[in-house]
């Protein structure tokens, strides 16, 4: 039996099937559609990549911002377990696990069998998420994909506030008007939204291996910015962009005995 996860995100729709041993496949991407006929319409594509029928699936869990409406899912998940789930898949001696997504960063505290001893969340605001970066990268006039790399050549680092996003975006504008190259505005980018996530470190306090997940943990710069500033090295697992979905199809299968009949994915 298959087990599926969900995840909605504020920008792209993440699935995952797993079937209690290890990740069949996943899939992500990016939807202007409601929640629910985004998540079908991924969890299909998925479904048929694989050559897997709906009736192969026994339950899905949904978790993020939009996890509600998805009609097909058993049951809504948090954010905070599913990362740590899938975190702590990917990477069995996981103990801190960053999920920094475009609108929102969380910090997981785990114990060493893997329970969630404590967490952080900063989702009020944009200044300590991904969203940071791509407004960046606007201004900088750069793809978003390539602000990682652009930071990590950068000299030195230009300034930016870590505090307030609105604030920040007007010290972006100001540097590039005074002439300071985008590699340093870049590197001061990284480096602020870094400082926000380091604080919601420290609420919970940083043990063992560290893991990013998230869609911004592919960024070269910010993990290189995280490591400068902390003194640690952050693990990246393959693939972490759908490790919230991981933990959600994980949550189906641990809970497969148990909760709501399941409910089915009709095509």
């Amino acid at each position: 039996m298959l087990y599926g996860g969900i995840d909605i995100g504020a920008q792209s729709v993440k699935a995952v099937v797993f079937d209690g041993e290890k990740i069949i496949g996943n899939k992500s991407a990016v939807t202007e559609k409601e929640a629910d006929a985004a998540a079908k319409e991924v969890f299909e594509d998925l479904l048929t990549d694989l050559q897997y029928q709906a009736q192969d699936v026994g339950k899905v869990f949904a978790t993020g911002c939009g996890a509600g409406e998805v009609s097909f899912a058993v049951r809504k998940s948090s954010e905070q377990i599913c990362a740590a789930r899938g975190a702590r898949w990917l990477v069995p001696t996981a103990r801190t696990v960053v999920d920094l997504g475009a609108e929102g960063c969380r910090v997981m505290k785990l114990g060493p069998k893997g329970t969630m001893e404590d967490f952080a969340n900063n989702v009020k605001c944009a200044s300590g998420t991904g969203s940071s970066i791509e407004l960046g990268a606007v201004y900088l006039k750069v793809p978003v994909d390539q602000m990682g790399p652009l930071s990590i050549t950068a000299d030195g680092v230009a300034e930016i506030s870590s505090t307030c996003a609105v604030f920040a975006e007007s010290v972006i504008i100001s540097h590039i008007h005074n002439g300071e190259s985008r590699e340093r505005i870049a590197a001061g980018i990284h480096r602020a939204v870094a400082t926000r996530v380091i604080e919601l470190i420290g609420r919970v306090g940083l043990v063992g291996d560290a893991v990013i997940v998230g869609g911004a943990a592919m960024n070269s710069g910010l993990v290189k910015a995280l490591e400068e500033m902390t003194g640690v090295s952050f693990r990246v697992p393959e693939n972490p962009r759908t490790a919230i979905a991981l933990g959600a199809a994980i949550q189906a299968f641990l809970k497969r005995d148990g909760g709501r009949n399941r409910k089915p994915f009709n095509r």
